[in-house]
């Protein structure tokens, strides 16, 4: 736990602020937060000297739990009250806090130096998520100077780079993560470049006036298939998932990796096997030109994973400052180890659809279908319904369930209960009001989305790049699995339907053979457009809903990629006030504002018909919304 405060509550107390943390959680509750652990984190505890932090937590919890089983009496109630202030004690980190700048003035001052509890605290980091929300990152300054020197980890200060960027990366250290056991060897490779021509739309807003819009036949593109992935064998699989979850006999598809600079995904893949069998080498070059034997490695990371590898002369001189500086080899989550069969629309995907009546009829009919099971009072269908499809014997006795759905899997005949039809029948009503605004079920799942490994091996062995994809194609073995030959695949924010993409499915056994440990993955190909068509997808961790739904396989047109023109900030050597001005102009993100003000265009739209000037204009301006959701993200 920490505070997070906003800096007018500072302001009004002289930026010196008594808070004891028994007041706050009894009169200020919304300015204590929960924070995962992360790398950050675990730099306090080492340098204040709590290592066993976690362990006492745990301990408590027990006792907690423990004491929670006994007949209750005073006693038991006031030791119940010095457990949870023991538990509060610990989880609550005092040395570091989150500022919500109210204004810029208050930035400047807070830069300045403020205390709270008797701790000065100086500025240390804005994270993505948090400068969107004007949230900034103070430490006490006694940990600071140790931190600083953690978070540098020896890099090339005198290296040119966007200022926001390098802060972005210096967040990299507050993002949540768990460590794990580090691999045997880590190789950076290049990543994987192809070069091919599409027909694209160009939006350039460089020249003042609205953003010219242009339809480019055969434009060259230069494609990043590794962009922010990387891969690992499958014995280093094995061994992590062993240890995050006792399962040492299977693989895990995916983990999204963080260490210094670092971030990005690992895929398993055996590229020993590939060295073996394709390649005939087992050397490769890494990014710094030195020959490596991939068999002295577990995982390759690419240059897009590593942020700054070009601030250090080696692989040797990086390793050497992490180990000094104690990074771990850490993870923030892995692939899931099965898919969903169903999801729920929403409108943001749905509303550049031109659907028939008896289409959207189509479309509706599993979500209308549900509602009446459900009010048909079928306790097996209320029950699917509450507790929702991936509860199974497993998990249900360590799941939070409400009383009265524990009581109706004990007793089905209190479906005609009235307080539980009552319960029910308020759920339904929700249901049905999202439903009307684009909630409505269709088989469907989101995957995490990867380049093409195959490529990525090709590359690094410095072989003719091809893959086992070509264009428009995709590998997701869920959908293989379920019969289907196409799917529509989507990706968050989406502006308009040339952000949506129709894809074939590869079956060969090719394929199914390299990609046999990467099973709940949607796989791209190295030889299209479908990133930029996705609003700029990469492979660091997004991911992408794919259906099948034959109404959507229907209306999915394939619309050209559109393609912004983007601003680019000019690369300096940073200091620290250049990153203040940078977290100054990123305060207050409207994505948010952005993306609505396409969607009710939209509305607007649909009163016009498609060959009227108002209707063309306003698909002209929903277009021109990924240009600025562009602008905003970067």
């Amino acid at each position: 736990m920490i505070y997070k405060i906003h800096s007018k509550r500072l302001k009004k107390n002289k930026w010196n602020l008594d808070l004891p943390l028994d007041v706050a959680m009894r009169d200020y509750a919304n300015e204590i937060v929960s924070l995962s652990d992360s790398q950050v984190m675990r730099f306090i505890d080492e340098i204040n000297g709590t290592h066993d932090r976690d362990k006492k937590i745990r301990a408590i919890k027990n006792k907690i739990k423990a004491e929670k089983r006994k007949d209750r009496s005073r006693e038991s109630r006031v030791l119940m009250r010095e457990l949870y202030k023991s538990l509060y004690e610990l989880q609550f980190q005092k040395d570091y806090v989150c500022i919500v700048m109210d204004s810029n003035a208050d930035y400047d001052r807070a830069n300045k130096g403020f205390k709270i509890n008797g701790i000065t605290y100086r500025r240390f980091l804005g994270t993505n998520g948090g400068i969107k929300n004007s949230t900034i990152v103070y430490v006490n300054e006694d940990i600071y100077p140790e931190l600083k020197k953690r978070l540098d980890n020896g890099r090339d200060k005198t290296k040119e780079i966007i200022p926001a960027k390098l802060e972005a990366y210096q967040a990299l250290i507050c993002s949540g993560s768990t460590p794990i056991p580090p691999p045997h060897g880590i190789i950076v490779v290049d990543d994987c470049i192809t070069n091919f021509t599409e027909d694209i739309i160009m939006i350039n807003d460089e020249a003042d006036g609205e953003p010219v819009m242009d339809e480019i036949k055969d434009y060259p593109i230069e494609h990043n298939n590794s962009d922010g992935f990387g891969l690992m064998l499958p014995s280093y699989s094995r061994r992590v998932n062993g240890y995050l979850n006792g399962d040492y006999e299977h693989t895990i598809a995916g983990m999204n990796t963080r260490y210094a600079w670092t971030k990005g995904m690992v895929y398993t893949f055996d590229f020993i096997r590939f060295a073996e069998k394709k390649a005939g080498t087992y050397f490769i070059n890494d990014a710094w030109g030195q020959r490596r034997d991939v068999r002295e490695a577990e995982v390759i990371l690419t240059v897009s994973m590593l942020k700054l590898w070009d601030s250090y002369s080696s692989w040797e001189e990086y390793f050497e400052q992490c180990e000094k500086n104690h990074y771990e080899f850490s993870i923030t989550k892995t692939t899931p180890e099965e898919l969903e069969n169903v999801r729920d629309m929403n409108y943001q995907f749905l509303q550049s659809f031109q659907f028939t009546d008896d289409e959207i009829r189509q479309l509706c009919n599993p979500t209308i279908t549900e509602v009446k099971e459900v009010l048909g009072l079928d306790y097996r269908k209320s029950l699917a319904f509450l507790l929702g499809c991936g509860m199974d014997e497993h998990n249900i006795l360590d799941a939070e369930i409400q009383p009265y759905i524990k009581a109706l899997m004990i007793c089905p005949d209190l479906i005609n209960d009235n307080f539980v039809r009552k319960k029910i029948w308020y759920m339904i009503k929700t249901r049905v009001d999202r439903s009307k605004k684009g909630s409505i079920k269709i088989n469907a799942n989101f995957a995490m989305i990867s380049g093409d490994p195959y490529a990525l091996a090709q590359s690094m062995f410095h072989m003719q790049v091809t893959g086992l994809l070509g264009r428009g194609e995709v590998y997701h073995k869920y959908w293989i699995d379920h019969g289907s030959d196409e799917i529509v695949c989507f990706r968050a924010p989406m502006t308009c339907h040339n952000n949506i993409r129709k894809l074939r499915l590869c079956k060969s056994d090719e394929a199914a053979y390299w990609f046999k440990y990467i099973n709940t993955v949607l796989i791209l190909n190295a030889w299209d457009t479908t990133c930029d068509a996705m609003n700029g997808a990469d492979f660091d961790g997004d991911t992408s809903m794919c259906t099948d739904n034959p109404m959507i396989l229907k209306n999915t047109l394939n619309s050209p990629t559109i393609m912004c023109v983007q601003r680019k900030a000019k690369k300096i050597v940073p200091t620290e006030d250049d990153i203040i001005q940078a977290n100054k102009l990123a305060f207050n993100d409207d994505i948010g504002i952005i993306t609505n003000h396409v969607t009710s265009m939209f509305d607007v739209q649909a009163k016009f018909p498609p060959e009227s000037k108002e209707y063309k204009t306003l698909e002209y301006r929903i277009m021109c919304g990924q240009l600025y959701q562009q602008n905003s993200i970067d």
